[in-house]
Formats: C-alpha cells, structure tokens, sequence
C-alpha cells in the first residue's frame, strides 16, 4: 500500500514537472499572417509593419527571416523577446516589373518548439498607367559585341483618359542610351522610345531606366535592358 502511494506520488510529481516544462516555453503570435498591400502602380514601393509577440513564457529568439523574392526587404526585429514583449517586422515590396496580382512571401524562423515556422502572405495588385504594347518589361538584346552598338524600338501605350507628360528618363549605366519621339502622350496614344546598348567590357548585364513622367499615380515607369557582351575573335 505504501509503495503504492509512493509510486503515486512520485508520477504526480513528474506529471507536474513535465506540465509546468511543456508550458514555460517560447511562443510567437502574429497579428496578421495574410497581409494585403493594396493598388500599387508599377515602379512604386509600399511598405507595411507585422506585429511579432512573444505569448509564451520563456524567452523567444528569432533566428532567421527570408523572403520569397528579391523584390522584398525587411526590416529585422529584435533577435529576442522576452515573455510578453513584442515587436514589428518592417515590410518593403518594389512593384517594378509587376503587373496585376503580385503574391509574396516571409518566412520567420523561431525557437517556438510548436511553430518553429511561420509564413506570411504579401499581396498587391499593380496596375499601370504606361503600359508595353508588347506587354514586357524586359528589353532582351541577347549578344551584342563589346564596343559595338544596338538598338530597339520600345513602345508604351498611355491606358487612362487623361493625357501624360514625358519629363525625361533616368539611368545610371553610360552604356544605354534612350530616346523618345515625343513629350506628351494623349489617351490611348504610345510613346516610342529608341533603347540603344554598347557594352564595354564581354559578360551579362542586367539594368534598369526609368520613364519619368507627370502623373501622380506612376510617376516613375521602370524599363528593365539586359545583354550579353561578347569578345570576338
């Protein structure tokens, strides 16, 4: 009988041991898992925050965050919450090259034993006010022979009702060199733009020019060049 009792209590015990283990653990909370960003127009970044917590009772450490996509950066919070504290993941999408639905995605690793992973969705809808005639984003030039130049012709079709000016453009490689064949664009007309390349030096290369305009939906239009330099023998 004493035994009995003994054996009891001694599981007893090691119930409420295990219980009171199981329960003083991390836990992370997120205010919202399914983050919808909005309209936003092509070239254009928005920004949003997720709440982190720490609901549990020991200390929760976050070791890692990824995102899907390049076009995605975060801000890291702090690598520890104590039980109760909380903090903000900032979130920063680039729409540039987008267009209609964009869905993303954030990947938080923790030392929550329940939920060591978590994921969050990102959605924007991107819209556009220029849009390719040819619906690409991308010039592709393939190869082109280093010092020699190429060109394209580059349309975008004005797509709204209201007339849009062409204030310039902006690059930062020497190596393009863009011109259009007019500086105002009426509803349903197109810009043309001349898109030349000479690469200076043989291998890939990926940039980027802006379309600058007046309007205040998509004041910046992102054009994306990309070639190959290539040494001839």
């Amino acid at each position: 009988m004493r035994k009995r009792m003994l054996r009891g209590s001694v599981l007893g015990l090691l119930a409420m041991w295990c219980f009171s283990t199981g329960s003083a653990q991390p836990k992370l909370a997120v205010t919202d898992q399914e983050v919808n960003l909005g309209t936003v127009y092509n070239g254009g970044i928005v920004k949003a925050k997720v709440k982190l917590q720490n609901t549990g009772k020991e200390t929760l450490k976050i070791l890692g965050i990824r995102t899907s996509c390049g076009c995605t950066t975060v801000k890291h919070p702090k690598s520890e919450l104590a039980p109760g504290e909380s903090d903000f993941v900032e979130v920063e999408f680039n729409s540039s090259g987008f267009r209609g639905k964009a869905v993303k995605y954030i990947g938080i690793e923790t030392n929550d034993p329940a939920n060591q992973y978590t994921s969050i969705t990102l959605s924007a809808d991107v819209k556009e006010e220029l849009q390719p005639v040819n619906n690409y984003s991308l010039i592709w030039f393939g190869d082109v022979p280093v010092g020699q130049r190429a060109e394209q012709m580059y349309a975008l079709r004005n797509i709204t009702k209201s007339r849009i000016t062409i204030r310039g453009v902006t690059k930062a490689d020497p190596e393009l060199g863009i011109y259009f064949d007019k500086k105002i664009v009426a509803p349903s007309d197109s810009v043309v733009l001349k898109v030349s390349v000479t690469p200076e030096k043989s291998g890939y290369a990926n940039e980027v020019f802006f379309v600058e305009t007046d309007s205040k939906n998509q004041p910046r239009v992102p054009v994306r060049v990309s070639f190959v330099g290539v040494t001839r023998k």
